[in-house]
């Protein structure tokens, strides 16, 4: 969140996260304690679930990783099916803007499905993916691709 409020980025914040729910009005750290407002009343974000803290962590994630790599294991954790393409989009648009190279993990081929449909309708050229795999002698080899053969 610092790095957010260093670049005075809060607007920008609120906008991504009226995205992922629009009954929030805004997002603050008030004490020690992240808290989103709504209808007027700042609510303790546990209250909303797994999926918008995980959310928010990935935003000011790329805002504190400017210039450098950000590393998200289970990238889907928490968010609901219907989100990812919207998270994904967030991701490859934050990155460029803060110039920063994502490392994402999952396990959902929905999730890499999202990836997918978002890369290309967004004609991204600079991305791919590696599977991790093991061969018959119980090896790990990677496999990399261009997003375009999911």
């Amino acid at each position: 969140m610092k790095a957010i409020q260093k670049k005075e980025q809060e607007n920008e914040l609120n906008a991504f996260i009226r995205e992922f729910d629009d009954s929030i009005n805004s997002f603050k750290v008030i004490g020690d304690k992240p808290q989103c407002k709504i209808s007027g009343v700042y609510r303790d974000i546990v209250e909303f679930g797994d999926g918008l803290r995980h959310y928010i962590s990935i935003i000011c994630g790329l805002y504190a990783c400017e210039n450098g790599y950000l590393f998200v294991d289970e990238i889907d954790n928490g968010i609901h099916y219907t989100q990812l393409d919207r998270l994904w989009e967030l991701i490859l648009t934050l990155s460029k803007k803060t110039n920063c190279q994502v490392f994402a993990i999952t396990h959902s081929k929905e999730m890499l499905e999202s990836f997918a449909r978002v890369a290309k309708k967004l004609e991204e050229q600079d991305i791919s993916y590696t599977l991790l795999v093991k061969n018959k002698q119980q090896e790990i080899t990677t496999i990399s691709m261009n997003y375009e053969v999911l």
